[in-house]
């Protein structure tokens, strides 16, 4: 067993992050207790609040998929407490990947998965994950209603400069994403393992998206992304056993 993981499963551990999750957990009843309590001042009937319940628990399943993904991943280098802790509260899947891979490629790893990763880069990595996400609510906090007022005027005066904008930003964040794995390869099936992800994903995505526009279902756009993520290392997968 890695050196770290003797902190990173530890008693302490689990108690520190329990607590934090179990207030989160608390605020949200609260938050449900309310909302109930609202609907029934304004006459909303009781199947009513049971169906949107239900319809939202549901619905939170698939997007829930790459949240579980990336938990996995991060549980087997950052052991089992600190990633349930940072997804179940204010983290993204997508911001503790990168976080995580920001710390590990600062010691000159290329990701945190690599051979290498010791107590000191887990350390940098709890660091990375916790410190870097406290703009989300300093933004919401200090800035939220002037950011909505301008992307709100940008999207009614200025539709298609709006448009590229979201686009362009989520484009840059996707080749940020697959950049490293693609210009950085050490060894010949790596190369060839990265493009068989990074072609079966693209693949994947676009059929869920020409799904979603051909049957007019949600459900297909929700599982563009990680559909298109299983589908990647299920390609890798075979042709690693290929190759």
């Amino acid at each position: 067993m890695k050196d770290y993981m003797s902190i990173a499963e530890s008693p302490v551990m689990f108690l520190v992050c329990a607590i934090v999750i179990l207030y989160v957990l608390c605020q949200s009843f609260l938050f449900m207790f309310r909302a109930w309590r609202h609907g029934k001042e304004i006459g909303m009937s009781r199947r009513v609040m049971l169906n949107t319940v239900t319809g939202s628990a549901l619905f939170s399943v698939v997007p829930s998929i790459p949240i579980l993904i990336i938990l996995v991943m991060l549980m087997s280098v950052l052991g089992s407490y600190f990633p349930w802790l940072r997804l179940s509260v204010i983290g993204s899947s997508s911001y503790e990947n990168v976080a995580a891979n920001i710390a590990a490629r600062s010691y000159g790893l290329l990701s945190y998965t690599d051979e290498g990763y010791n107590a000191s880069i887990f350390i940098s990595s709890m660091w990375a994950m916790s410190i870097c996400i406290l703009y989300e609510p300093l933004l919401v906090i200090f800035g939220q209603k002037s950011l909505d007022r301008g992307m709100t005027k940008l999207r009614q005066k200025k539709p298609v400069i709006y448009s590229l904008l979201i686009d362009g930003v989520f484009i840059a964040m996707m080749g940020w994403f697959c950049a490293p794995y693609l210009t950085y390869w050490t060894e010949k099936p790596e190369q060839v393992l990265s493009l068989a992800a990074l072609v079966t994903a693209a693949v994947a995505a676009l059929v869920f998206n020409w799904l979603a526009g051909k049957t007019g279902k949600h459900f297909f756009m929700e599982m563009s992304f990680p559909g298109g993520m299983l589908c990647g290392m299920l390609g890798a997968y075979i042709v690693n056993l290929l190759i």
